[in-house]
């Protein structure tokens, strides 16, 4: 136990930083976990007029990852991060004057479009302070940061929301703002320079990060791996986005309505707790294996964490069930970063992470919107069911890819016995 959490010492300065900072961001998660709530109670507007503004939520980040992530690339990571959280910010302190108003909406978007901007710098910037050495240590630290901060900032605003609306617009900005103004003045700004990108160029164990001159679509066309890794972490999101939608309704159905959601809120309570408990031990256990295998065995984790509820209906296998696949949630997001960065060229970092975003939020939007239109003519078992087959499609597709990798890699190694295999490390 000690070991897990001693891990975690002599990592980068600038990542106790950023944990800090990860930490404060999320906590400040108080708008989006209750647009429905207040599109519907403050704006009344019918579902579908919300299903149509949360699409268009949704649809917006395509373009502002993009944009985000060209600029970081290009200009520097601390000082677009930091303009896109000011834009942001404005939109977020006018949304708590106009709360009231329809017009709202359009401010709304325009700050979840900037706040979307900045997503992509903050991991290219955990890459840029780390290596495959420390990268597993790194970024699972700030995940459980943000799991951390997460597990407040819904629950500060749900106390805010009845009768004093506005401040949670106004709560959010001030925290985002202290967690800009963390970055801003005590991080430097990691965007690689000249001596960085000709020393990777000599390292023989970080070939996939060498500097590219070439366009994103002409690099990703030669980085297969990445586009496929992201496409079949869709289907993860996908299956993830049902403990949001068919749980809830699943357990309503068997507890009844009242009793439901109340059980369903301890779900996610114990999710967090599991979290903040399995982390550090998973890391320690699964760091010295490949990315793409962990990736596979995350998806045996949801197959049969997911997959079981459409066979129980007891609140105790149903709580079991959280620990499984909450495990596959921590080795999931521990293990997908760490790909990214280690097969993401010094010079296109943050694009890559933003087309990884972008894959992987389309599978979490179309995914209660696919299954709810299956279930019009399916039970919720048949949901899990069909959930638990995707999960395992995916986790075959990590392991396939594992092992053509690792003999890539090998025969590699076999015409180059210097160099070292780099793929999965």
């Amino acid at each position: 136990m000690i070991k897990s959490i001693t891990q975690y010492r002599g990592l980068p300065r600038q990542i106790y930083l950023l944990l800090i900072a990860r930490t404060v961001i999320a906590m400040s998660s108080f708008i989006f976990p209750f647009l429905t709530l207040f599109l519907s109670s403050r704006l009344h507007m019918s579902d579908m007029e919300i299903g149509r503004y949360l699409l268009f939520v949704s649809l917006s980040y395509i373009p502002a990852a993009l944009i985000g992530g060209k600029l970081a690339d290009k200009l520097g990571r601390k000082w677009v991060y930091f303009f896109s959280m000011v834009f942001a910010d404005i939109a977020c302190f006018i949304s708590g004057f106009y709360y009231q108003e329809a017009m709202v909406i359009y401010i709304l978007i325009a700050g979840f479009f900037f706040m979307n901007m900045g997503m992509p710098v903050l991991s290219a910037m955990m890459m840029d302070l780390t290596h495959p050495g420390n990268r597993q240590e790194s970024f699972s630290l700030i995940y459980l940061g943000y799991n951390l901060g997460f597990a407040f900032g819904p629950l500060i605003a749900g106390l805010l929301f009845e009768h004093y609306i506005q401040w949670i617009f106004w709560g959010q900005a001030l925290l985002n703002l202290a967690a800009m103004s963390l970055i801003a003045i005590f991080v430097k700004d990691t965007k690689p320079g000249q001596n960085e990108i000709e020393a990777l160029a000599q390292d023989a164990n970080r070939a996939k990060e060498r500097a590219s001159g070439e366009s994103l679509l002409q690099s990703l066309f030669h980085a297969p791996e990445v586009l496929l890794f992201a496409l079949f972490g869709s289907l993860y999101a996908f299956a993830y986005a049902e403990l949001g939608f068919v749980l809830p309704l699943q357990m309503a159905d068997i507890f009844g309505a009242g009793a439901g959601s109340k059980l369903y809120g301890v779900i996610w309570s114990l999710n967090g707790l599991f979290v903040f408990l399995l982390t550090p031990l998973t890391v320690l256990m699964f760091k010295k294996r490949p990315p793409l295998l962990n990736l596979s065995f995350a998806g045996i984790c949801y197959l049969v964490g997911m997959g079981l509820y459409s066979l129980i209906s007891s609140l105790p296998l149903f709580y079991l069930m959280v620990a499984v696949w909450t495990l596959g949630e921590v080795v999931g997001a521990t293990n997908s970063g760490v790909f990214i960065a280690n097969h993401s060229p010094i010079s296109h970092r943050a694009r890559y992470q933003s087309i990884y975003d972008i894959i992987q939020g389309s599978g979490r939007a179309i995914g209660p919107l696919l299954v709810g239109i299956f279930l019009m003519s399916h039970s919720y078992a048949d949901a899990w069911r069909l959930v638990a087959l995707l999960c395992l499609i995916s986790a075959a597709s990590f392991y396939i890819m594992y092992r053509y990798y690792h003999k890539k890699e090998q025969r590699s190694l076999e015409d180059d016995p210097a160099g070292v295999p780099i793929c999965d490390k």
